[in-house]
């Protein structure tokens, strides 16, 4: 082994060292963005769960004024104005509608 094999073996090292170098460079960049994702993933998650939440209580909204709704019709077919109440659901026909 003469002086051009030892200089070889050294550089050949420390190629090997750049190359393990930006080996973990790059898993460290890449670990950064997967962490970004999940990230971004938790925050999607986190606000269709809202969103849900939201949805839910305009569904109970809504099901509290349709009762409320219908009490009221009921109140009126029983104090005997339930002619009133009738009209209220009929669509009437305009005078255009019965030229077409």
């Amino acid at each position: 082994m003469g002086f051009f094999d030892v200089i070889m073996g050294l550089v050949g090292l420390g190629g090997l060292g750049i190359v393990s170098l930006a080996g973990v460079a790059f898993y460290g960049i890449r670990r950064d963005y997967d962490q970004e994702k999940e990230k971004l993933q938790l925050q999607k998650m986190m606000e269709e769960r809202k969103l849900e939440e939201i949805r839910q209580e305009n569904y109970l909204l809504e099901n509290e004024d349709m009762r409320k709704e219908l009490e009221e019709i009921r109140a009126e077919r029983l104090a005997g104005r339930g002619g009133d109440g009738r009209k209220r659901w009929l669509i009437e026909e305009t005078k255009s509608d019965r030229d077409k």
